[in-house]
């Protein structure tokens, strides 16, 4: 029950089916490949082309402008650098001058800053504790942080001097 087949091969009329390239006789298989090869070349080329004519014209002016923008800013930045260094230096300048204390003539304090009592931070502290024990309102709190400088409300130390709004009391 077994069947034992002949493998393929070509008859003699002169047609091979596995080499269609062999019908006209003369050419090479070499010579489909190369006019692929020049087809391809030539699309690519045609391609190319069509999209440097599509693409409009040159950047060259479009660089001119962003190298004259880049020069003009930079310019600017050096100015501006010049101007900041100036700042600076008449900034110290103004620092190292003395100037007279806002005071009158009797040396009491400040005119229109009236300065409140004074307080010593405790260990368990807060600002809206504090301001709740010497000023009632624990609201008070952001006017002991404006009066003081403070930035971070949790970060109070123990022994640090606060003063306090004139209305309330120690």
């Amino acid at each position: 029950m077994t069947e034992t087949f002949k493998p393929y091969e070509p008859d003699d009329s002169g047609y091979d089916a596995y080499d269609d390239y062999d019908d006209y006789p003369g050419r090479r298989r070499s010579n489909v490949l190369w006019g692929r090869v020049i087809a391809l070349v030539v699309a690519l080329a045609l391609a190319f082309w069509v999209g440097r004519v599509t693409a409009g014209g040159t950047d060259e002016d479009r660089l001119d402008e962003l190298r004259a923008e880049l020069t003009q800013a930079q310019d600017e930045n050096e100015q501006l650098s010049s101007d900041l260094q100036t700042a600076r230096e008449e900034a110290a300048a103004a620092e190292a001058t003395p100037t007279p204390d806002a005071t009158d003539d009797e040396g009491t304090d400040p005119v229109g800053e009236e300065e409140g009592p004074t307080y010593t931070v405790e260990r368990g502290d807060t600002l809206r504790l504090i301001a709740q024990r010497l000023c009632g309102d624990p609201e008070v709190a952001d006017q002991i942080e404006e009066l003081n400088g403070i930035t971070d409300a949790t970060q109070l130390s123990v022994g640090e001097t606060l003063t306090l709004p004139p209305d309330c009391e120690v």
